[in-house]
């Protein structure tokens, strides 16, 4: 197992307007090819642990995982003495609770949660919500829903994914990207809004990041200079197993069409939770082993270093 360092540095990342950010180096040795992150503490055998996210800092990781038998819970480590601590339970997390996502201003922490909306109950079969919270001195707020219509509580007969919404992220604290099936579509698409004076504006659909919009678009986010949109979509062209990593490049008419990331995250076991460092030098993500007949193993948090995926040759 890599021996987990810390190093800290300032500098300018990929070219990003934010001037000076905290480097974290997460391995004393360079991650050329994709590594289990943290295995034994953070990405372990017995359970399944997916989409991970960094504070601010990048000295804490907030991350999904589900033991045998239960419902995902969001758990946290921090940096101690050259390691990670033993990951705990937060506080908030006291549902099927997953995705967590903190605005790089460190103000607004956003979660999927099944936990039901105050007077909007579920008829449908299985519904999960955007919750936020806000950050009061060395607390966060009681987590609130999002409002209509980022979120959408599903109605008799309806079924997932329709209307579910788990993760919604941001890299300059205002425009705000996330996925969702509205009620009477077909597939999971993109949506951009902009957050202003506390207010979520009315989404918008971003389209033509596939030809055919039949393919699902979820977990998007993007990379800290804003220039690559990345997400996991299922039997999408150019995929390798049934679940995988695509990445769209920003351009002056607005985000190019999907291709797929590479064979060095993407494989034929299943892929998803496309996630970067605070300073964009890691690149993480989501794996399980596909056992066949839509079986799979438990996930794990892999990563690799950003450097290694030539995202720039993947449009050239």
């Amino acid at each position: 197992m890599n021996k987990i360092i810390l190093g800290l540095t300032f500098l300018t990342i990929l070219g990003c307007s934010q001037t000076h950010m905290n480097s974290v180096q997460y391995s004393k040795d360079t991650i050329a090819k994709a590594t289990p992150f943290a295995q034994g503490l953070i990405s372990t055998n017995e359970n399944s642990e997916f989409e991970i996210m960094f504070s601010p800092d990048g000295l804490i990781a907030y991350f999904s995982r589900r033991s045998p038998g239960e419902k995902q819970k969001i758990y946290k480590t921090s940096f101690s003495n050259y390691t990670w601590s033993n990951p705990i339970i937060c506080d908030f997390s006291v549902d099927r609770d997953e995705a967590p996502s903190i605005t790089p201003d460190g103000k607004l922490f956003f979660f999927g949660s099944e936990r039901p909306i105050p007077n909007k109950p579920n008829k449908g079969n299985f519904d999960m919500n955007i919750w936020m919270m806000k950050k009061l001195e060395d607390r966060w707020t009681e987590p609130e829903p999002l409002p209509f219509p980022i979120n959408d509580t599903q109605i008799e007969g309806e079924v997932w994914p329709s209307s579910n919404n788990n993760f919604i992220s941001t890299i300059d604290n205002e425009t705000f990207y996330y996925s969702t099936m509205a009620r009477g579509e077909k597939s999971i698409k993109l949506f951009k809004t902009e957050y202003r004076s506390e207010v979520f504006t009315e989404p918008i659909e971003i389209k033509g990041i596939f030809q055919d919009d039949k393919y699902w678009i979820y977990s998007p986010v993007l990379s800290p200079d804003g220039e690559y949109l990345v997400f996991n979509s299922y039997g999408a062209p150019g995929g390798i197993g049934g679940e995988d990593i695509f990445i769209s490049k920003k351009t002056d008419q607005g985000w190019s069409q999907a291709r797929t990331i590479g064979t060095k995250v993407n494989s034929i076991d299943e892929e998803s939770g496309p996630r970067f460092s605070r300073d964009g030098k890691y690149f993480f993500f989501t794996r399980a082993k596909n056992l066949g007949n839509y079986e799979y193993g438990e996930w794990d948090i892999f990563y690799i270093e950003t450097k290694f995926l030539e995202l720039e040759n993947i449009f050239q």
